[in-house]
């Protein structure tokens, strides 16, 4: 766990130093078009005769790929196109550095600053200063981000707290941020909850059934620690056949268990021609769950199993895709050539393993067959998020551009549109009672994540639906990726724009915005549509959602540039 953990912080600050860098890198280049024209000394249509010159050259070379109307867009996409093609963005930083000619850098400034683009529309000064301070202030998080203290283990024993308590009651602090890292540590609770189990293998996970027909699961190894802690569980797991845990769920999650059972079954059966690869299962958390009241903590905590799986292998259509994706890469690490360093024994073992899983591969489990979706690719159904954590769906024509029709929160939810105000409400109240808790100094916190994922799924049936009822090819979804992150610097830049010279009123206009931010579950919101799209074979693409325009606008403009990014891929 401690590896995981610490693996998880780096990739994470490794991806902080990327995006700051690439931020930095676009903000030391743009420039206003007043800007422009008097370092180069020309007149804009100059500039933009000079980019349009720069964009043939560019989009003749082959590797070139055009890709978005934003310098965001442009980075996000680049990257994960960066196997497949050089981003124009990238080749245009690349002309950037290596020219001296100033007519030429400010015609390519000129594109990064409209997003790859010739501007048509004369440039709003108030705009671009909003745009470069909001940069300003993404670029200032990261650096905050990127800054913070190294990953520390949880103060199980309390001697951090107690001496924290000292050093803060014996001496002053030199800075606010000395006090607010005190502060931090003295009002963290303490943890009472042991860190999670993490199985990252179906086989790990023993599955069985009791005479009452009740589902059981057991876990690899745990078996030899509950016999260690305790020598008496001998006699018990005699009786009970190695079968600890009793699984208790809801009547939608009882079909997936039951798959897992049958699965389990299955590969036990004939574990030597089974292949493990195809088992629905793909990984499992064992961990526990916080409750409430008094007792010991195994009897106020519960036990809770997270279990991950490939909707795919639900189907016959679906394992048939698995098998053939895990069958292209065994015959690619067939062909593979082994490093010199490694020793010939473990050569000999990895063709042995890797044999053994294209031999097993080849007896595909039985599955119930699931005719796949088929839509028109031409209708799209968009997707957009606002601050208020409610879905706007657009579905569009994306050959012509045409909206067909819009869909809110309430429409699509119906008859249970009051669900909405429901959840808002108790949303308001629970973040009253948590600051009281948090005042009388009460570890549990409320949360109406329950009502919440019933509110998701009941908006992502609806997508199905409006998906089939207009026989739309996909489902486009906005790129989340630091969205928070995003929102938090536009409304800071907004703060500043309109409450210039009163530091109370930004902080206060901030603070508004910030709380309906971070009361929302958007990944959740997200996920849900995923996950059932999944379950009836519709494909989900990602576009981008910009910051101007309505949330129908927003929408359409979702599905407009997924379709434009798919259009590209395909030349």
């Amino acid at each position: 766990m401690v590896t995981y953990t610490y693996e998880s912080w780096l990739t994470l600050q490794q991806n902080r130093r990327r995006r700051l860098n690439g931020k930095q890198r676009w903000l030391d280049v743009v420039k206003s078009d007043a800007e422009l024209i008097k370092l180069s000394g020309s007149t804009l249509e100059a500039i933009q005769h000079r980019a349009q010159d720069v964009l043939s050259q560019l989009n003749a070379e082959p590797a070139i790929q055009l890709e978005s109307n934003t310098e965001e867009r442009c980075t996000t996409e680049g990257q994960a196109n960066a196997s497949r093609s050089v981003s124009l963005m990238t080749r245009l930083f690349e002309v950037y550095e290596t020219t001296d000619d100033i007519l030429s850098r400010c015609a390519i400034a000129h594109l990064l600053k409209n997003g790859c683009e010739i501007s048509e529309t004369e440039e709003d000064s108030e705009k671009f200063a909003h745009r470069i301070r909001r940069k300003q202030k993404e670029i200032e998080q990261l650096a905050e981000q990127i800054n913070a203290c190294l990953l520390k283990g949880r103060d199980l024993t309390g001697e951090e707290l107690l001496e924290t308590l000292a050093i803060a009651t014996q001496q002053i602090s030199e800075s606010v941020a000395q006090t607010r890292d005190w502060q931090a540590k003295l009002l963290t609770q303490p943890a009472s909850i042991p860190y999670p189990i993490l199985y990252g293998s179906a086989t790990d996970i023993l599955w069985g059934r009791t005479t009452n027909g009740r589902i059981v699961v057991s876990f690899n190894g745990i078996n030899k620690c509950l016999k260690a802690a305790d020598p008496d569980i001998k006699d018990w797991f005699k009786t009970n056949k190695e079968y600890p845990f009793r699984l208790y769920c809801n009547q939608r999650q009882l079909p997936f268990f039951q798959r897992f059972l049958n699965d389990w079954q299955a590969y036990r059966a004939n574990e030597d021609t089974y292949p493990a690869g195809l088992l629905t299962l793909s990984s499992a958390i064992l961990a526990w769950r916080e409750g409430e009241g008094n007792g010991a903590p195994w009897n106020v905590n519960h036990l809770a199993l997270y279990c991950t799986f490939d909707t795919r292998l639900m189907t016959a259509e679906g394992t048939l895709q698995v098998q053939q994706e895990k069958l292209a890469k065994a015959t690619r690490n067939q062909t593979l050539e082994t490093p010199e360093h490694e020793l010939a024994e473990d050569r000999r073992k990895f063709q042995q393993r890797n044999a053994s899983t294209l031999s097993r591969l080849t007896n595909l489990p039985y599955r119930r067959s699931q005719k796949p979706y088929q839509g028109n690719p031409e209708i799209l159904v968009g997707l957009s998020i606002g601050l208020a954590n409610l879905i706007k769906a657009a579905v569009v024509s994306g050959r012509t551009g045409e909206v067909l029709t819009y869909r809110t929160s309430p429409t699509l939810l119906g008859d249970r549109h009051y669900l909405l105000n429901r959840q808002r409400q108790q949303q308001q109240q629970n973040a009253l009672q948590r600051h009281k808790n948090q005042k009388r100094g009460v570890a549990h916190q409320p949360s109406e994540s329950e009502l919440g994922q019933y509110v998701d799924r009941l908006q992502a049936k609806a997508i199905i639906q409006l998906v089939q009822a207009y026989q739309a090819g996909s489902i486009v979804v906005p790129n989340l990726t630091h969205l928070r992150e995003l929102l938090d610097s536009e409304i800071i830049a907004r703060a500043e724009q309109k409450c210039p010279g009163s530091v109370a009123a930004q902080k206060q206009y901030v603070k508004k915005y910030r709380e309906t931010i971070h009361q929302q579950s958007y990944n959740r919101r997200i996920e849900a549509v995923r996950c059932k799209a999944q379950q009836f074979g519709i494909t989900v693409e990602t576009g981008f959602q910009p910051f101007q325009g309505t949330p129908q606008e927003q929408a359409k403009e979702v599905a407009i540039t997924a379709y434009h990014k798919r259009t590209i891929a395909t030349e």
